[in-house]
């Protein structure tokens, strides 16, 4: 039994030929079909996005997104009604039925001849082998007789052409207008290469200080953003607002007029921006592009150091200051000024008003300094303030500033106290003095700066006497300080009683050309003779020994009267608990008035001090002793001895005896027996501080005797020096015979 081949055999050649011009027309007509429908679904796309941005003016970010959306429906549809019907390609079996299908008449005859003429063994199948091949042998006849392109749509086929046609036509007249027409330019510039072209309007606006659509910011600061509508805009009074998009949504701000630029200029201050936002811009027919702000750090201060460098005489090198100021500096110093900065810099300058000095770099790109003034100029005072500027030119956004304020060389500050004087001296009187003295960069000397003058001949006369030199402390820095004591001897400058004299303490300072002087309180004296000194402290004295006397006349009336109080009963009337309370009152004032009698006897011992020294100071003790007077009567024991000691035991011993006992009188007063003890017991002291008293008041009256003697005595003995000196000048050869070349020796000769 014979078996069938699977084995196929090629279709006969013409068969061949005639599909394949078939397929080249399937192609073509495949390829003007799909070019046509995507031409024209690409120019509505086209014109959808012009009408689109023409109508809503859609931002960079929108026309981006459009562009790519356009971009996608025209390479998908593409390759919807092109690519894919292209790689589709039917099989022989299937175009030669599309012809029987066009072809009735063939009755399958193509069909039946492209099978048979595939089959290798048509005997093993049971074929007539006459048959078939007379099938074939038809088959290739019909083939020949017949065109395989009528098998096509040609009418659709042409209407594809002209649809095609039409779109290139429509697509040439677009790329046409996009270099003639200004409409289409705008469009195609927005819109496929994402320009910022405008469409035509009324109203244009521009957006200060934008560059490629970004605002730069410095973070933290207060942003007065304009807007401007441009001058050639045919509609200019319009009202503008800014849209605002930032992460917690849109915001819209109507803006405000600036009254600038004929009312073309608005204004929208933003505060503190701290985040990242963008925001546009509207007003009549026109909307900007959005504008993204960025922000950045702007260039601050973050350590600042200011120090004067103070001149060489004050020995301090430099002093620092912190804050602003203001702060007080030296003339003749510098100031040397540091920053340390947040962020490298390409400038620093430190400027006052329309001066400016530029800052170097001292160690780094954040680090800059200066000294100014360079040279020997003198710094100047005022607000001095920093403008900082980074390599992209933003400028520091806070005010770094301080102020200097000049100052001189002030004079030492001095004062000063004469102890032991009153307004009365002789012409040899001693004036000690302590004084203080302090400059804030050093004292040179200080010095007694004396004036006087002469009442009955104007005559006048000044001198300056050094009282120290004060040169460096052991560490090497000037002396700041002083205090201490001098004294001024007024024989050195010979003055002549009834002159008026004046001096102070004056003090230098060590600036190095004109020093600067500072001068305590001035004192005013005047220089009397002997007589009239010793007469007016005998009439200090005397006022003293009378308010001696008028304690003591005080200290009688209050040991009588505490024997009253004493004695004093209950009054009919009165209970036993007010008459206490009167009494113990009336202690309390006795026990005041003795304290007070304490007090005004140590002010006389005060007063009888201070006359010993002006003794001592004018030195009237020393015509006392050479009088020979004995030993007990000098001042100073007539003074200390029976006088100012005596008071000053007097009022530690017996007084504040006295004033005890009184207390304890006071706390008796309800209980008779112990009011009555201890009231006997102060009598008794009081009694001691009488006697005491009266026999300091004795001591006063024979000083104040023995003292009118002395100034007698002294008075006599000046007048009879006085006279014999007017005897001696009265017997002495007159002028001729005087001199150098004179008869008589010369007494001015050695």
């Amino acid at each position: 039994m014979a078996t069938i081949s699977s084995e196929k055999q090629p279709i006969p050649k013409a068969f061949l030929q005639k599909l394949a011009g078939m397929r080249g027309k399937l192609t073509r007509w495949i390829m003007v079909y799909g070019l046509s429908r995507w031409l024209l679904v690409a120019l509505g796309i086209l014109a959808a996005d012009m009408a689109l941005d023409r109508l809503f003016k859609m931002d960079l970010a929108q026309r981006l997104v459009m562009l790519v959306v356009m971009a996608a429906i025209a390479i998908v549809y593409f390759f919807w009604k092109v690519i894919k019907p292209l790689g589709a390609r039917p099989n022989d079996d299937a175009l030669i039925y599309e012809v029987e299908s066009k072809n009735p008449g063939l009755q399958e005859s193509l069909l039946s001849g492209v099978q048979l003429s595939r089959e290798k063994d048509l005997v093993a199948q049971g074929v007539s082998l006459q048959l078939a091949e007379a099938t074939i042998q038809q088959s290739l006849e019909d083939v020949q007789a017949i065109d395989f392109g009528q098998a096509l749509d040609l009418q659709s086929h042409l209407r594809n052409w002209m649809l095609l046609i039409c779109g290139l036509v429509i697509s040439g007249g677009l790329a046409w207008g996009v270099t003639n027409s200004q409409f289409l330019k705008t469009w195609f510039n927005r819109n496929i290469l994402l320009l910022e072209d405008q469409w035509p309007q009324s109203t244009y606006l521009e957006i200060a200080g934008v560059e490629n659509g970004k605002l730069i910011l410095p973070r933290g600061v207060d942003h007065r953003q304009l807007v401007t509508v441009t001058q050639d805009s045919q509609i200019k009074d319009v009202t503008l607002s800014l849209e605002i998009d930032n992460p917690g949504g849109r915001t819209i701000h109507q803006m405000k007029p600036t009254g600038k630029l004929e009312g073309r200029e608005h204004v929208f201050m933003f505060h503190n921006v701290s985040s990242k936002f963008r925001f546009r811009a509207s007003g009549g027919d026109d909307t900007t592009s959005w504008v993204d702000v960025e922000l950045v750090e702007p260039p601050n201060i973050i350590e600042l150091s200011v120090q004067a460098l103070l001149p060489e005489y004050t020995g301090v090198e430099s002093v620092a200051y912190t804050g602003m100021g203001p702060h007080s500096v030296l003339l003749g110093s510098k100031l040397k000024v540091d920053i340390r900065t947040n962020k490298p810099l390409a400038e620093a300058e430190l400027k006052l008003g329309e001066e400016s000095f530029a800052m170097s770099k001292t160690g780094g790109d954040t680090s800059f300094g200066l000294t100014i003034p360079a040279g020997d100029g003198q710094l100047s005072g005022g607000e001095y303030e920093f403008e900082l500027v980074d390599p992209t030119g933003l400028k520091s956004s806070r005010r770094s500033k301080f102020k200097i304020a000049i100052k001189e060389d002030e004079a030492p500050k001095v004062r000063a106290n004469l102890w032991g004087i009153s307004g009365l001296v002789s012409s040899r009187a001693i004036l000690p003095t302590s004084y203080q003295a302090a400059d804030e960069y050093g004292l040179r000397n200080a010095a007694f700066d004396c004036n006087w003058k002469v009442a009955d001949d104007d005559a006048s006369g000044q001198r300056e006497v050094l009282i120290a030199e004060f040169g460096k402390q052991e560490d090497g820095s000037p002396t700041r300080k002083v205090k201490q004591d001098a004294a001024l001897d007024l024989v050195d400058l010979n003055l002549k009683p009834g002159t008026s004299f004046r001096f102070t303490v004056a003090a230098f300072d060590s600036f190095p050309t004109a020093p600067k002087v500072g001068r305590s309180q001035e004192f005013l004296l005047r220089v009397v003779t002997d007589e009239e000194l010793r007469a007016d402290l005998l009439r200090r004295e005397i006022e003293q020994r009378k308010a001696f006397d008028q304690a003591y006349q005080i200290q009688m009336e209050l040991a009588t009267e505490i024997q009253a109080v004493a004695a004093r009963r209950v009054a009919p009337g009165t209970s036993k608990d007010d008459f206490d309370s009167q009494r113990e009152a009336a202690f309390i004032e006795l026990v005041r008035n003795q304290k007070g009698i304490g007090t005004a006897i140590d002010r006389v011992a005060n007063r009888f001090e201070d006359f010993l020294v002006e003794v001592k100071n004018n030195r009237l003790d020393e015509a006392e002793n050479a009088a020979d007077l004995g030993d007990d009567q000098r001042i100073e024991v007539r003074f200390d001895q029976r006088i100012i000691q005596p008071i000053r035991q007097l009022d530690t011993e017996l007084i504040s005896l006295a004033t005890r006992h009184m207390d304890n009188c006071r706390r008796a007063v309800a209980a008779e027996d112990e009011l009555g003890a201890a009231v006997e017991t102060t009598v008794e002291v009081q009694l001691l501080i009488l006697e005491e008293m009266k026999r300091i008041l004795s001591a006063m009256n024979d000083s104040e005797n023995f003292q009118e003697v002395i100034n007698d005595l002294l008075e006599i003995k000046e007048k009879a020096a006085g006279v014999q000196s007017g005897i001696e000048k009265a017997m002495k050869p007159k002028d001729v015979f005087e001199g150098d070349d004179g008869i008589f020796e010369n007494d001015k000769k050695n």
